[in-house]
């Protein structure tokens, strides 16, 4: 019988309890993977009996890692068909670029106006923006490997907005993170975007911080964010529906 699996979500990783690790937590994990990757493309179903073979595993870890990954917006339940991967549209994309930008925006402010070991704190994120300077920046998604460039990367734009003194912002963050990560995947293999000068953009949104100008921090931020999104909309791939 499976242990019971609750998230544990902090401002660097959303990760479930793994002090005893479950099959559940894997399967989760594998899944969510997947997900992110595009390996699972949207609207693809996902039948409990194929997942079970390739788990090599029994029905409720896989029912209870789809429930976990419905709450993630990654996947959806069908009404009396099961479970397919969530859709992902530019209407979608656009919904999750303004929230973004609306919680995003609050999150660094309060975490700028937030004086407790602000030292502190502008020093971790001289240290990520170092790493990620360093890190070679691959087309593969690999979560487990937290030097990687892609969880450097998650890790900076977390730290930025995690001293808001709200978890409930912490985890939606997190969450919509997630979500655009899940879009670039989508379109990862368009040469263009490995071009986009991110080092620069990055730094900029860094420097700004150090100065303790917010409002520049704010806009530069929500620049990065739209460059983004500029490009996701034009290389929109076939397989995400208008």
């Amino acid at each position: 019988m499976n242990k019971i699996i609750k998230k544990n979500i902090n401002f660097v990783n959303q990760d479930i309890d793994t002090t005893y690790p479950s099959t559940t937590y894997k399967i989760y994990n594998k899944l969510k993977k997947s997900l992110i990757s595009g390996d699972l493309t949207p609207g693809t179903k996902l039948k409990i009996d194929d997942l079970k073979k390739k788990y090599q595993t029994g029905t409720n870890p896989i029912r209870e890692s789809l429930t976990l990954l419905i709450a993630d917006n990654l996947v959806t339940k069908i009404d009396q068909k099961g479970f397919k991967v969530s859709d992902a549209t530019q209407e979608k994309f656009n919904e999750i670029l303004k929230t973004r930008i609306w919680i995003e925006s609050i999150a660094l402010e309060e975490s700028m106006k937030n004086k407790k070991n602000i030292d502190e704190w502008e020093e971790e994120l001289i240290v990520l923006n170092h790493r990620l300077q360093k890190a070679e920046r691959l087309s593969t998604y690999e979560p487990e490997n937290l030097d990687s460039w892609e969880m450097i990367h998650k890790k900076f734009h977390l730290t930025l907005v995690c001293r808001s003194e709200s978890s409930f912002i912490n985890k939606f963050c997190e969450l919509l993170y997630d979500q655009n990560m899940r879009y670039r995947y989508l379109i990862k293999k368009k040469k263009s975007y490995k071009k986009r000068k991110f080092t620069v953009e990055h730094k900029g949104i860094l420097d700004a911080i150090l100065k303790r100008d917010i409002n520049k921090s704010k806009s530069l931020l929500i620049k990065h964010y739209i460059r983004t999104s500029d490009f996701i909309t034009l290389n929109n791939p076939l397989f995400i529906k208008k």
